[in-house]
Parts: structure tokens; C-alpha cells; sequence
């Protein structure tokens, strides 16, 4: 066994005291013609200010920014090999992907951004649609992972924006891996009665996400079906201890398109369309089954969306089922992206 083996890849060894995480802002500018202002609430580059705690120690990964123009886009790059793109939903952030990420880094290069707005990414002052979160990852690889296929793995609003960055580049994708998502209200099925009150008025949105921050402190309670420890709970809401560092999560809810006029619509619907072009990729599904979002149905609907997908049900898990089962979830995922790697038809990874 090599040094990086025993340490889970590159990077601290488990245990090992992270570095400092971003304070508010830069800590100074980049240099005389740096434009942007530390100090200044409405600049777009202005970092979210973090509470350490016990939670940095299963979070043990060096901090990495790339520059957009609405901010700075904060993600994780671990281990070497073949790439794994990790994207997460809302209210989450690169955190809930900490497991995976010690054991994919042995063998995977992992990829983990922030959306912008969340997480340890900037807080631009626009409302995001769907389309500009997919031009973001498409921006981030771009730049991170330009050549080569690529491992999407996707989580809530990460399995959309996934698909999306996925139907407009069908010759890059090495697999797909979707966890309690969605592309569509399937027939028969209803908006959760949990985020109803989140949805139509802009304004009570802001007030109940952004303000009083009920989603995201609500949240963990109902994601899980085992409860959190108090450090994985902590860590998920680092970021969001704030409302000045919420309102993505109100931008994020009020993008599910309902509605044929919504902005989203119509990408949605166009990505839907697209999937007929990943019909050869390798396709598996993790569902927790107890998740009060994505249904059972979503699952079902999901099956038809992607008919070669693999399934794996868990019947003890929520929406967040990597809480609740880790253990069976990672050697799952880590089996399968070695498969769609080797097995015939891989495509040629990128170097990483």
C-alpha cells in the first residue's frame, strides 16, 4: 500500500488540520487594478464568511477558485486519473461529497464545484436561471477538464444541471450517475407539500429561505432518515449561517419551472429532448426511497428517461441518502465508474 493509498489519495491525511478556510472577501487585492472590494456587500466577488468547527476535519480538501465574471467560482480537485464531476444540489455544497471523495481520489481525478451562490462560491446579486448554471460547469470544465470524458455524477438540482452540460456534450460523457433528482414532474405526481409554501410568490420566498432561512435550517431534519451528527449538520449549513449568504437558495426553488411561461421552462424541456443522445452512456440511479422530494415516482420516471440506467433502491434512506448510507452507496458508485472506465466502449479519458 503506497502513502497515498493509506491517506485516501492526495491531499491531508484524515484527521490532519485543514487549512484556513475564505474569510468575507479577499483578504487584499490582486494587485493596483484590482476593481473589486472586499468590503463592499454588493461586490459580486465578496467570499461568504465560514464558521470553523469539527466539521473541517472530514472535510480535510485544499480550496480552489476560478474566476467568472459574476465571481469566483470556489471547487475541490483531488486525487488523479480518469475525471469525476461532482455536482451538488440545494441547499448542499461541495461538503456532501466528502466520502466519496476519499476513496474516488485513489483512483479518479474528483471534481467538485460550488454553484455559483453557494457553498464557498461568491454570492453574485443576479437570479440564476438553469441555463446559466449549466454555462457555469460548462465554463468550470472548460477550463479544469477542457479534453478527455467525463464522469458526471449529479445530486437534486445537480442531476439537471448534469444532464444539461450532458445533452450538449454527448461525446465527452463517460457515464452518468444521478442521485435523488429530477427532470420533470412525472404523471400522477405531485409538488411536495414541503416546498409548496417556497413556491409563487418571489417575495415570501426570499422572506422564508433567505431571510428566515427555514429551508435550508429545516432541511437536514427531513433529508435523512437517521439523524445527522451535530458535525456533518454543522458542516452542510456552514455556509449559510447568514441571510446575506442564503439567497441562492431561494434562487435555486424559485427556478423549478411549474409553469409553461416559467424562464426554465423551456431548458428543461430541451434537455429532455437531448436524451436520446446519451442512450449508449452508462447509467446508474441512487435513490433513497424515503425522500419526501423525489419520490419513488421521480425514480420510476427516471427508469424511462434512461432505460439503460442500473438502479440502486435504498429503502432506509431520505434525500440525502449519502448520510444515511454511505457505506453502501460509495463502493456502488466506485464499482460502476471503474466499469464505464475499462469495460468496452469506454471512451478515452482526458488527462488528469
Amino acid at each position: 500500500m503506497t502513502p497515498e493509498d493509506a491517506n485516501g489519495g492526495t491531499g491531508p491525511a484524515a484527521g490532519a488540520a485543514p487549512g484556513p478556510l475564505p474569510g468575507e472577501g479577499r483578504s487584499e487585492p490582486k494587485g493596483p487594478d484590482d476593481p473589486h472590494d472586499p468590503n463592499d456587500p454588493r461586490d459580486p466577488f465578496r467570499l461568504p464568511r465560514v464558521r470553523e468547527g469539527g466539521w473541517r476535519l472530514s472535510y480535510p480538501f485544499a480550496s480552489r477558485y476560478l474566476e467568472r465574471p459574476n465571481g469566483l467560482l470556489h471547487y475541490l480537485d483531488e486525487g488523479k486519473g480518469p475525471t469525476v464531476c461532482l455536482l451538488h444540489g440545494n441547499p448542499t455544497w461541495s461538503f456532501m461529497w466528502r466520502e466519496p471523495i476519499k476513496v474516488l481520489r485513489r483512483h479518479f481525478r474528483a471534481l467538485a464545484p460550488d454553484h455559483m451562490g453557494m457553498g464557498l462560491s461568491s454570492r453574485p446579486a443576479a437570479q440564476l436561471r438553469l441555463k446559466d448554471r449549466i454555462d457555469d460547469i460548462g465554463a468550470f470544465l472548460g477550463e479544469t477538464a477542457p479534453t478527455g470524458a467525463i464522469h458526471l455524477v449529479g445530486h437534486d438540482w445537480g442531476g439537471a444541471i448534469a444532464l444539461g452540460w450532458a445533452v450538449r456534450n454527448p461525446e465527452r460523457v463517460a457515464s452518468l450517475t444521478l442521485i435523488n433528482t429530477g427532470l420533470r414532474l412525472p404523471k400522477d405526481a405531485k409538488i411536495p407539500g414541503a416546498i409548496k409554501p417556497f413556491l409563487g410568490d418571489p417575495r415570501l420566498c426570499r422572506l422564508l429561505a433567505t431571510r428566515l432561512g427555514l429551508f435550508s435550517s429545516l432541511l437536514p431534519d427531513r433529508a435523512t432518515v437517521r439523524p445527522m451528527a451535530k458535525d456533518a449538520k454543522d458542516g452542510m449549513l456552514a455556509p449559510y449561517r447568514t441571510h446575506l449568504h442564503r439567497d441562492a437558495i431561494a434562487g435555486f426553488v424559485l427556478d423549478i419551472p411549474v409553469y409553461p411561461e416559467h424562464p426554465s421552462w423551456d431548458t428543461l424541456l430541451s434537455i429532455g429532448r437531448g436524451l436520446k443522445a446519451l442512450s449508449g452512456v452508462p447509467a446508474l440511479l441512487i435513490w433513497g426511497l424515503r425522500d419526501f422530494i423525489f419520490t419513488r415516482r421521480f425514480l420510476e420516471d427516471m427508469r424511462g428517461l434512461l432505460p439503460q440506467s442500473r438502479t440502486l433502491a435504498l429503502p432506509r434512506s431520505g434525500h440525502w441518502p449519502l448520510e444515511d448510507n454511505p457505506k453502501r452507496i460509495i463502493p456502488t458508485l466506485l464499482a460502476f465508474l471503474r466499469r464505464a472506465t475499462t469495460g468496452p466502449g469506454a471512451k478515452a479519458p482526458g488527462p488528469g
